[in-house]
């Protein structure tokens, strides 16, 4: 059967996050750093993006998210000599940008370097001082889904623990229970959405949730080869909307910090007459989480929606989303 892979890996997520709330690393390395730097490729590099913003949030060091290519090729425009923590991200360890990047960056800069991955023995761990490993997070499909929400869940909790953020009872208080509800409503929004063939669907999300939009995207453009693309919700304005028809769909992730005028961007896309999706906390028009959690501590709680999205519309298509066109699980150059 088509997508037997991916459907199982979605539907493990919320035990393999209860796996890592029950024992949640500490990385206690971020408090003598003058910065951080999270890199990866492709999915890996929007993990980044939204570790990044979350970390600065939570521990006020400049941190910043960064595709590897731009550390192997320009790294001037990139390493400092301050001391700084590099974060490299890779589901397989091998993946050559991720790899390159990590060599790199020992040659010219100067900081230390943990690595995130779901295997243990890899070029990647064997470079860096400290591995994290999601070992319950790996993947048969080719795409990407427990592993992204898991390693990212994993280093929020690492980062919480080390700063001793009170915020980890309230992940514990209800995270789960809301995990399995928000599985099964993602599941059925996007079997009945896959039942209309939109020509582009488009992801929104800002501050944190631009690197869950970017992946969103990504993971529906992977399974089912359609046409998707991903933007900061207000700079959907600024031209990108231009190409909405009645057969686009845009899924607005609601923040908390822009949330009304996030919404005034959603009302805007239905006037034009696109289909607009709305996920967020606590709302009327549109899909609530209801976690109780903020925009930085309910991330993953968005993926399933795009992941099973992307299933759907990919099995609808007569395309086996466990092996995406033109794609292989580890990209090696």
């Amino acid at each position: 059967m088509y997508g037997e892979y991916t459907r199982q890996e979605i539907e493990d997520q919320p035990r393999v996050w209860k796996e890592i709330l029950d024992n949640p690393p500490c990385i206690g390395e971020i408090g003598n750093k003058e910065e951080i730097i999270y890199f990866g490729s492709g999915t890996s590099y929007y993990l980044a993006l939204s570790l990044a913003s979350f970390t600065q949030h939570y521990t006020s060091i400049p941190s910043r998210g960064i595709p590897s290519q731009e550390l192997v090729f320009f790294p001037e425009t990139i390493i400092t000599r301050k001391p700084v923590l590099y974060f490299g991200i890779s589901r397989s360890g091998e993946t050559s940008e991720v790899v390159m990047a990590m060599e790199k960056v020992r040659t010219l800069g100067k900081g230390s370097f943990i690595s995130v991955t779901t295997e243990a023995k890899s070029q990647l761990t064997l470079k860096s001082e400290r591995v994290i490993v999601f070992e319950s997070a790996k993947e048969n499909s080719v795409v990407m889904t427990k592993s992204f929400t898991s390693m990212l869940f994993g280093v929020q909790l690492g980062i919480l623990n080390a700063i001793s953020s009170t915020d980890m009872g309230l992940i514990k208080e209800g995270f789960i229970q809301t995990s399995e509800k928000i599985l099964s409503t993602a599941r059925d929004w996007a079997e009945e959405t896959s039942k209309r063939d939109y020509k582009e669907i488009i992801f929104l999300g800002s501050g944190p949730l631009y690197g869950i939009a970017c992946e969103s995207a990504l993971k529906v453009r992977e399974m089912s080869s359609s046409l998707t693309s991903a933007y900061h919700t207000l700079e959907f304005r600024h031209g990108p909307r231009a190409s909405l028809t009645r057969d686009s769909l845009v899924v607005v992730l609601l923040s908390d910090s822009a949330r009304e005028e996030e919404l005034r961007v959603a009302e805007e896309i239905r006037e034009i007459g696109a289909q607009c999706t709305v996920i967020g906390d606590k709302i009327d028009n549109g899909i609530s989480i209801d976690s109780g959690l903020s925009e930085f501590l309910r991330l993953v709680l968005y993926m399933p929606f795009a992941q099973y999205l992307g299933y759907y519309r990919a099995i609808k298509r007569g395309l086996d989303p466990d092996m995406p066109l033109n794609l292989t699980q580890v990209v090696k150059i």
